[in-house]
């Protein structure tokens, strides 16, 4: 097989199960409707199309929901191991309960990534731990924001390359601006102290 099939097989069948448990019943794939309903973005490659999520229920070590993107790491342009794997990234989000929010959430970040790699938006870099973006989810979070995993590995590595786990997790308004005027580490910390985990819970109180 080629390094595009061997590392994509290796994260699918191996990695993630051994992550995140099982992957249930596949992956929710991007769409074209999706690039052109909240992007304006009618001409894209086709290969976005094999981006998606996958939705992984709690385990005997775990009691939260987890959903996971595959597809960034893919190696599209290498046919040799590089440092890191396609864009070197993957997200992850936790819910308490099953969530079809969550895979949306994650479907549009996968989408704005892309964009991102292919400069779509300029010289704007990839979505990268700290960063702060705007998403309005009902009650109380005004903003996603993206965090190093405490309950998993930070990274993961495929025969192609290193691939970085970036976590995603929701704040409040007030959070939001305790974020900008002491990072989004602080913010972090007060997220772990508070509730014990970056699992999204959109009803949720302020922690700070």
């Amino acid at each position: 097989m080629s390094l595009l099939e061997d590392s994509w097989e290796q994260r699918e069948e191996k990695i993630y199960p051994e992550l995140f448990g099982e992957t249930g019943e596949g992956i929710y794939p991007l769409d074209a409707s999706l690039f052109d309903n909240q992007f304006g973005i009618s001409d894209i490659d086709p290969r976005w199309l094999h981006y998606g999520v996958f939705k992984c229920a709690p385990t005997t070590d775990r009691k939260t929901w987890v959903y996971v993107t595959s597809g960034m790491s893919n190696p599209w342009e290498s046919d040799e191991p590089q440092e890191y794997s396609g864009v070197g990234t993957e997200f992850v989000l936790e819910t308490d309960e099953e969530s079809d929010l969550a895979i949306n959430i994650l479907r549009s970040l996968i989408a704005f990534n892309i964009l991102l790699s292919v400069d779509h938006y300029g010289d704007k870099p990839l979505v990268d731990y700290g960063d702060r973006i705007p998403m309005k989810i009902d009650p109380n979070v005004s903003s996603l924001i993206v965090v190093q995993p405490i309950l998993f590995p930070e990274s993961f590595n495929l025969v192609s390359g290193k691939v970085d786990v970036m976590q995603v997790t929701g704040i409040t308004e007030k959070e939001l601006e305790y974020a900008k005027e002491n990072g989004s580490k602080a913010i972090a910390h007060k997220l772990v102290e508070s509730e014990g985990s970056f699992a999204l819970r959109p009803d949720r109180c302020d922690v700070v």
